[in-house]
């Protein structure tokens, strides 16, 4: 009998944890505390416990997908900041790098336009050594009330300054620029903040006022934002009641259409959006379902993948946690995520979405094929992105930022864009400029030689070893020069986008790009010709 009761509550107790969730919960919770506190009063050293805490939250909630994540106090802060679209500080884009902080970017009118340059090394923030501060702690000291003054210790051009700066409040402007190229009205969109649908009607309204009669939207690099704010723009350009986006998920709840709402702006001006692999989210709603209602043009590399939809719950002491709850698909029913969480390899590693969809051929209005492979797969693709880790590591590593630098300091500023152009002797100057300062990024198999020969230089092997060792050295060297000119263009192309930022701020950026950049170039050859952008859009 004592069996038969024994079986049935080891029955009950399985039955209540399989099937309640809450269960399971409180079950893992119990021993994790108990784990907790016998660290806390038992461990050899002290815990930072708060720390610990934080980071393993992180990397649990970072194991479900990348975009499930937890926010301090601070953090959120940041978020509402950037979804607000203006925070208090100085207006400068900064990179961390060997215990400074380097000015990346600066706003045009904040109080670092009138004082910073890019390119200068912060080295102190209050009297405090940026070197003695955490990334995070610095970048707080940097923000602060509007009106508030904080002093920083730079190094601008191998000489050390001290400046009181004001803070100001800063606006995170969605639309960064445009330009009117004859009748064409180009607009540079880089973030769906809360300032995004009216900034850009704005910029709409001004180059039509300025006879604007097609348009070239520029969504490149942008990481997306607010749902409500990319509604309104796709709003702009197409009738009231159109499906814009829907969202599925695991519980009814959050499954929702998302539909224009107002009458349209502008339903027969010829578009083009330019998009990257750095287009995300907002970004590929827009371009997508423009692209779905055969209303653009899509030209450039197919897009991020970002199609999943979280929301941001309050929890305790300040903190907040955004969490993935539903996909994002647009009106031909296309998923736009990419990457497929749930589903994993032997190795742990995420497989694609389209490896787990069942195949279907999608439509745009028109009847036009249009892909589901994650993304969304522009009608043109011009492939800008370079694979080659040389390159990669010249722009991530701030290479060719720091020779920008040098250039700027060093060699005589142009008086109008026109008259700025590199020339080879420029693409040269920079070769010698990473030879000077040992620059080049190694390779895993040059690290492997360095210590090979290091090794036998210890050792006093053979001289005839030790050259044979150089020669290697001087072969490899060579190569990573070949493919620094394979790529002589692409190099020059970034590195003139760097200096005209520097001479004429971002007006003049743009205007250098409406002229240079080969893909903003490719939109203008599509709208100019109206027989291939209606062929483009009509149905095979």
């Amino acid at each position: 009998m004592k069996r038969i009761i024994s079986g049935v509550f080891l029955f009950i107790i399985w039955n209540v944890s399989a099937q309640n969730p809450y269960f399971e919960i409180s079950k893992q919770m119990e021993i994790f505390n108990d784990v907790l506190k016998k660290l806390a009063t038992n461990y050899i050293d002290d815990i930072n416990i708060g720390d610990m805490m934080q980071k393993n939250t992180k990397r649990m909630l970072n194991s479900l997908d990348r975009f499930t994540t937890f926010y301090d106090e601070q953090g959120i802060i940041n978020q509402k900041m950037r979804q607000e679209g203006h925070f208090g500080g100085l207006g400068i884009n900064i990179r961390y790098k060997d215990s400074i902080i380097l000015v990346t970017d600066i706003y045009k009118n904040s109080p670092a336009a009138e004082k910073l340059k890019i390119g200068d090394e912060i080295m102190a923030i209050e009297d405090k050594k940026v070197s003695d501060l955490s990334s995070k702690v610095a970048s707080n000291l940097l923000k602060g009330a509007a009106g508030s003054e904080v002093k920083l210790t730079i190094k601008r051009n191998g000489k050390t300054l001290t400046l009181k700066l004001k803070r100001a409040d800063i606006k995170l402007d969605a639309v960064t620029g445009t330009y009117l190229d004859g009748d064409i009205g180009y607009i540079r969109f880089v973030k769906f903040n809360k300032l995004a649908s009216n900034q850009v009607k704005k910029a709409l309204f001004d180059l039509k006022n300025q006879g604007a009669k097609k348009l070239v939207i520029d969504v490149r690099g942008n990481p997306g934002g607010l749902l409500n704010e990319v509604i309104k723009i796709v709003n702009f350009f197409i009738p009231k009641g159109k499906v814009v986006v829907t969202t599925k998920g695991r519980f009814d709840k959050y499954n929702r259409t998302y539909m224009t709402r107002n009458p349209s702006i502008d339903e027969e001006i010829p578009i083009v959006i330019l998009v990257n692999n750095h287009s995300a989210s907002a970004s590929e709603i827009l371009s997508g379902s423009l692209q779905d209602y055969d209303r653009a043009v899509i030209i450039g590399d197919t897009t991020y993948g970002k199609g999943l939809v979280q929301r941001t719950y309050k929890l305790k002491y300040g903190t907040y946690m955004k969490q993935t709850i539903s996909k994002y698909y647009i009106p031909s029913g296309r998923l736009i995520q990419k990457i497929d969480y749930w589903h994993r390899d032997k190795n742990g590693k995420p497989l694609l979405m389209r490896d787990n969809l069942p195949e279907k051929n999608y439509k745009t209005t028109n009847g036009r094929t249009v892909h589901n492979l994650g993304g969304v797969v522009p009608d043109i693709e011009l492939k800008t992105e370079i694979s080659e880790s040389l390159i990669k590591d010249l722009i991530n590593k701030g290479i060719l930022f720091d020779y920008a630098t040098w250039y700027y300091y060093t060699q005589p500023q142009p008086t109008k864009i026109s008259d700025f152009k590199l020339t080879d002797k420029d693409f040269n100057n920079l070769i010698k400029f990473m030879n000077d300062r040992q620059l080049f990024p190694e390779s895993d198999a040059e690290k492997i030689l360095k210590k090979a020969k290091k090794n036998a230089l210890k050792e006093q092997q053979d001289t005839s070893v030790i050259k044979a060792y150089e020669q290697l050295e001087k072969k490899y060297k060579q190569q990573n020069i070949n493919i620094l000119k394979k790529y002589k263009i692409y190099i020059l192309s970034e590195l003139s986008k760097d200096l005209v930022n520097r001479y004429f701020q971002k007006d003049g950026l743009i205007q250098y790009n409406v002229k240079h950049d080969p893909v903003i170039i490719k939109a203008k050859e599509v709208l100019n010709n109206p027989e291939l952008y209606n062929k483009i859009l009509r149905s095979e």
